[in-house]
């Protein structure tokens, strides 16, 4: 009895310090000071070149926000754009890079697909989706913070049956992050006002040069390229009225697939 007793406080020790958001984060962000005040792009293409990889992102309000892993280094910066410019570069926690923390002591001691499942939970949203850019300190605040944001997130009901501040916080931000993913949408707002889509359907099968010259004339502008298969292509096409982002395949020179797919780093 006694030793399932000790069993069970290490596990529960081991959960809290594995649920815990304040982790050691290497200060990368003061070696890419310089990157501060760049044009997104340039910049985006100098963290590139020094071994940064783009991980995920998302808007808010004016900004958009963008995470970075280097994997010799084992860290994670959150880069903020706003108007076309890195505007701050901060350092986070590795789950603003969907990965691991270095400390799996809960998973270990616990051994449940339960705990695990709780530890990921705690990682859908990020520090940009903080008002001031950080995770809480309190783990029990950061777990309010994001069943409320995942409510938001979910149009499920406000239930802040905890009655925290860090639910509501999170409950708007959450209502936030889903306007900003479902923009692209001719009912819902973003920014200024309303804009409608512009259809392309009818560009599914066109030449690949006859389609780009008229994604042109509709506002789009190609934003990324890539290869696609063996012999298909793909590009990114971004409408900033519209706030559209396409992407197209081309194989033997006809458009073959073109789809919204909402949102893409270089989207914006």
């Amino acid at each position: 009895m006694k030793k399932t007793m000790r069993q069970f406080v290490v596990a529960c020790t081991a959960l809290a310090t594995a649920l815990s958001p304040t982790v050691s984060i290497a200060a990368s962000a003061d070696d890419l000071r310089d990157l501060v005040g760049a044009r997104a792009a340039g910049g985006e293409n100098t963290l590139e070149s020094r071994g940064w990889v783009s991980i995920t992102g998302h808007h808010a309000g004016n900004a958009s926000y963008t995470y970075w892993w280097n994997a010799s280094r084992k860290s994670c910066v959150m880069v903020r754009t706003s108007d076309g410019r890195f505007a701050a570069i901060s350092d986070v926690g590795k789950g603003d890079c969907n990965q691991k923390s270095d400390n799996n002591d809960a998973a270990i001691a616990i051994g449940t697909v339960g705990a695990i499942a709780l530890i990921a939970a705690l990682a859908s949203h990020k520090s940009g989706h903080h008002d001031d850019g950080k995770h809480y300190a309190d783990r029990e605040q950061e777990a309010d913070y994001e069943r409320g944001y995942n409510d938001g997130m979910y149009n499920q009901p406000y239930h802040n049956y905890s009655r925290r501040d860090a639910y509501s916080a999170g409950y708007e931000s959450g209502v936030r992050q889903r306007g900003q993913n479902t923009a692209y949408r001719d009912d819902h707002r973003w920014g200024g006002g309303y804009a409608p889509s512009v259809d392309v359907s009818d560009l599914t099968g066109a030449r690949a040069s006859g389609a780009e010259n008229s994604l042109e004339s509709r506002g789009f502008s190609r934003v990324d390229g890539f290869q696609s298969g063996g012999d298909g292509k793909g590009a990114i096409w971004w409408n900033g009225r519209t706030r559209q982002c396409l992407q197209a395949i081309t194989v033997d020179g006809r458009i073959d697939s073109l789809s919204d797919i909402g949102s893409h780093r270089r989207c914006r």
